[in-house]
């Protein structure tokens, strides 16, 4: 999953994990790998397994609609989540603060 998530994001450009940890490495100072690798398993854990859990951490976070933008790029469909959820309104209050 980190393969797809650097590459939704635009961080590399690559068709296989070799590829990408390559590029990463081309670029990631040695010693940020081991946090970055951390910080980016588990991140990406919790947006394709634990989806519900992920939406609300973006709906808690200090700036929800940038949270609810990079879940979105990373291939969580927060409006789809939210009405399982019954979160259609906090997404939505969430979504307007931008714009207030």
């Amino acid at each position: 999953h980190m393969h797809r998530m650097f590459n939704d994001l635009n961080w590399v450009h690559s068709k296989t994990p070799e590829q990408t940890r390559v590029q990463l490495e081309s670029w990631l100072p040695r010693e940020k790998w081991e946090t970055v690798n951390i910080l980016w398993v588990g991140f990406g854990q919790e947006v394709q397994q634990f989806k519900p859990k992920m939406l609300r951490k973006a709906l808690a976070c200090s700036d929800p609609p940038r949270a609810l933008r990079l879940i979105k790029r990373l291939g969580l469909d927060y409006k789809k989540e939210g009405e399982k959820l019954g979160l259609e309104q906090d997404i939505k209050d969430a979504l307007h603060k931008t714009n207030a």
